[in-house]
């Protein structure tokens, strides 16, 4: 489908209160890229585990939208009733978000340069580190890549640093933009179960494809129209294990796998990405390399509070129509709070935070945090008339998060009052 038929000209007021819609981000998502020789001489990686590749073969990239970096392509979390995934509303360009349907962007903590001598037993690699919102989960991802090969090998590590076992589904998945066309079949190679987009039906006879091939066990497949895609992973359930084969579509792929991670235990899930010019599938590569080593987090402390007491927020006896009011994030001895954020019906929303200055930020920074007085004030004033659940997460630095909820009802729609200044 062109790219213009992807976004239709919006024909609706599109002015929509913060309660309804995620904070877009503010410009591009900064990402680092493996570059080699090739046969894939850019492969992508932001700091929010999205992605995007090239081919020596080929002057557009290979994934949708396909002269924009990263693509719709990455890493999906779904637990504790919240999908987590890429920022895609701060990529330069997106057709993902309307199927995926509410989507809480990944906390970006840290990515790596690239390291590696660019041998099979020590890989270029980048290294990318995200939190999914308060859920306690740790993501570790690891994209490596022999030069020379028509493959990329993705690592997905989940630690869970939170007191209760966290379970859900993991999906990496993307839209297909193969051989610079963005209609296509598909295929499921049968020894690896990996499915993916071709230039002709069930690859046969073998041409282009882009293929994602589990290299762990228990996963399940899809492909499909990208729509489709993105919508079954907006549904919050494990792939189906289907394929729309033989149907010429504008059509994604990618794999689930269901998880269940103990308090302070760990999961891997591992696959790779083949991008082939021949149809060289990937049960017919080379043996895959060992996976890179993945750092282990650093264990989780117990020296905190529950959240409760540690982000205490104030009384919801009565209406919050009428004015902003104020979170807390307590301090204690050898404690380093990181970041914070507020989400108001499970959807991150700015707080206005007051140093020398009043900021609104998505993203409530260590530098406020630790400061010897901390002030910050949420904002519900003129939203509709009903209950809004607010939560505040803070993570410190070394991993330990805590979190409160409470609701608030609104009992007017009009703004009264103001946000006082300094």
């Amino acid at each position: 489908m062109p790219i213009a038929a992807r976004f239709p000209l919006c024909v609706v007021a599109c002015v929509l209160a913060w309660s309804v819609a995620p904070v877009p981000a503010e410009g591009a998502i900064p990402f680092k890229t493996i570059a080699s020789p090739g046969p894939l001489p850019s492969i992508a990686v932001g700091n929010e585990g999205s992605c995007q590749v090239a081919h020596v073969g080929d002057q557009q990239l290979e994934l949708f939208p396909s002269q924009t970096t990263p693509g719709d392509c990455g890493t999906f979390i779904f637990s504790g009733g919240v999908l987590y995934g890429p920022n895609f509303p701060g990529h330069d360009q997106t057709a993902a978000t309307s199927g995926l349907g509410a989507l809480t962007p990944f906390t970006p903590q840290a990515q790596s340069e690239v390291a590696g001598s660019g041998v099979a037993a020590d890989p270029l690699r980048v290294t990318t580190t995200y939190v999914a919102g308060a859920t306690g989960l740790r993501v570790t991802q690891i994209d490596s890549y022999v030069p020379g090969q028509e493959a990329f090998r993705t690592d997905v590590q989940i630690q869970n640093a939170a007191a209760t076992a966290q379970a859900g589904v993991i999906y990496r998945a993307g839209d297909c933009y193969l051989q610079e066309s963005d209609v296509g079949y598909g295929f499921v190679e049968t020894a690896t179960n990996g499915p993916g987009c071709s230039i002709n039906a069930n690859n046969a006879p073998a041409g282009r494809i882009e293929q994602w091939v589990p290299l762990t066990a228990a996963s399940t497949y899809l492909e499909d129209r990208f729509s489709s895609v993105w919508s079954a992973i907006g549904a919050h359930a494990p792939f189906p294990n289907s394929c729309q084969c033989a149907t010429s579509l504008d059509n994604g792929a990618g794999l689930s796998w269901s998880f269940n991670v103990a308090p302070g235990a760990t999961a891997t899930f591992s696959h790779l990405t083949v991008f082939s010019p021949t149809g060289v599938t990937g049960g017919q590569l080379p043996p895959t390399p060992t996976a890179p080593s993945i750092p282990t987090a650093p264990p989780v402390a117990a020296s905190l509070p529950p959240g409760v007491l540690a982000l205490p927020l104030p009384s919801n006896r009565r209406c919050v129509s009428r004015r902003a009011f104020p979170i807390r994030v307590r301090r204690y001895p050898g404690v380093e709070w990181a970041f914070a954020y507020v989400a108001v019906n499970g959807r991150t929303v700015p707080v206005y935070v007051y140093s020398e200055r009043r900021v609104r930020v998505t993203r409530i920074g260590a530098v406020y945090l630790n400061a010897r007085r901390f002030r910050a004030l949420v904002d519900l004033r003129g939203l509709p008339k009903r209950t809004y659940r607010v939560r505040v997460s803070a993570v410190t630095t070394d991993g330990q998060l805590r979190a409160n909820t409470r609701q608030y009802r609104t009992c007017a729609g009009k703004l009264r009052g103001s946000i006082p200044r300094l």
